[in-house]
């Protein structure tokens, strides 16, 4: 499923950016007020505009110089709104003419990625709209003339904005997250994902490389009294010398690394009688390139002693540092433990697409600092969620270049206990509070 392209609205304080987004939305929910800073945090909608659905973000107003308080940090809330975005909608005051804040606003956006549209508010009279030409010397482009309140040159507003979005089917349909298992050849692949769908979906032999195609089937997962759909893959086996093999090995390989692109959860079965080896800490680390996220299961569990599984799973711990992922223990030819295994998958897809709560974040963020503070003088001011699938996390520090590797690996591990993500890639960025 493609997320909907995103909608900015950014400005300095009380220039009418709530008082716009409910004539937008045809609704008065956002708080309306004379007072600046009545709008805080940012307010996700779903919006539609001559058949163009969008999410439409309003902010609360920016003060890009200032550096304490709450100011700052509402504007750090409407900074992380611009990255998130495709469009960022810059609404000014033609009461106030163009101010510092305006003109540092429209640096800002110069440098950001999304693209930049400049409307001029409360412009209420449509005979005479002069006043927005002064608003050329920000170098955002032409100056939209509108009235939020009386809903004027709104229209002509949104024909620019939605011309500017990426493309997107709105009737597109919603695709189930995609499961990929993975790993070296014949260590049971196949066999489990038959086990899984209940029929001889893939070929199945003791020879080595036999399963050569993709094969897809839809299946249902209940976890906790929810019932959850998944895409179902099965590849080839990566052998050691797949990558520099000509023919099926070679063509086998690619499609198994285009699965694990495209998978939102990836399952690496290893051998218990072959224990952790080479080729599956290359494709653990192919499957964290790939930001997907990764559960081991543990095969042929029926062939060993109990001490051989529990020292797997020690190597595991010990090997995979990075996703720190969980494992399931198996035997996919006898069944044992087979109906463990998409329960398994469903959570970690669901951990792969975290989304918390703004406040959520700043507040987690701000205890686990509070148990141990950075080193050398680092502050960190605020944290947010960034981004999802995998979970992403912008912290905001006073000297981000100064914050080691290893607190960030605090933070980072921190998250994992508090919200399960074992498994699953946290990515975590440093930006400059100032």
């Amino acid at each position: 499923m493609k997320r909907l392209p995103v909608v900015a609205v950014v400005g300095a304080p009380n220039v009418g950016k709530s008082s716009l987004v409910n004539r937008i939305m045809r609704r008065r929910d956002a708080v309306v007020s004379e007072r600046p800073g009545t709008t805080r945090d940012r307010a996700y909608n779903r919006a539609e505009w001559a058949g163009h659905e969008f999410t439409l973000v309003d902010t609360g107003g920016m003060e890009p110089r200032a550096k304490v308080g709450l100011e700052a940090l509402v504007t750090l809330q409407a900074r992380v709104a611009v990255e998130e975005a495709d469009v960022v909608l810059h609404l000014t005051d033609a009461r106030l003419g163009v101010t510092e804040a305006d003109g540092a606003i429209a640096r800002e956006l110069r440098r950001a990625r999304a693209k930049a549209v400049l409307a001029v508010n409360k412009l209420d009279n449509p005979a005479d709209d002069t006043e927005r030409h002064r608003f050329y010397s920000l170098g955002e482009g032409e100056p939209h003339a509108v009235s939020a309140i009386h809903g004027l040159g709104v229209g002509d507003l949104l024909d620019d904005v939605v011309s500017l979005l990426p493309e997107y089917e709105a009737d597109m349909e919603i695709e189930s997250p995609r499961l990929a298992i993975v790993g070296r050849p014949n260590v049971g692949k196949s066999t489990l994902l038959n086990r899984l769908l209940g029929a001889e979906r893939a070929v199945v032999s003791e020879r080595a490389g036999t399963t050569t195609d993709a094969v897809a089937g839809e299946i249902e997962v209940d976890v906790d009294g929810e019932a959850e759909r998944y895409l179902l893959l099965d590849t080839a086996g990566v052998s050691k010398g797949a990558r520099r093999a000509e023919g099926v090995p070679y063509y086998s390989s690619l499609r198994t690394s285009e699965a694990i692109r495209r998978s939102d959860v990836s399952l690496l079965l290893v051998d218990a009688v072959d224990g952790i080896v080479a080729g599956d800490l290359r494709i653990a680390r192919e499957i964290e390139e790939a930001g997907s996220s990764c559960g081991v299961v543990v095969n042929k569990r029926d062939l060993v002693q109990a001490e051989r599984l529990e020292e797997i799973e020690g190597l595991i711990s010990a090997r995979l540092t990075d996703l720190k992922p969980r494992t399931v223990r198996i035997s996919a030819l006898t069944g044992a433990g087979v109906d463990g295994v998409l329960p398994f998958a469903a959570r970690l897809g669901r951990a792969y697409r975290l989304r918390l709560p703004t406040h959520e974040v700043a507040e987690f963020i701000g205890d686990v600092v509070g148990r141990s503070a950075p080193p050398k003088g680092v502050k960190i001011r605020y944290a947010t969620q960034t981004g999802s699938a995998p979970p992403r996390f912008t912290l905001f520090a006073n000297r981000p270049k100064d914050l080691p590797e290893s607190y960030l690996r605090y933070i980072e591990n921190s998250l994992r206990e508090r919200y399960d993500l074992w498994g699953v890639s946290v990515r975590i960025r440093v930006k400059s509070s100032r």
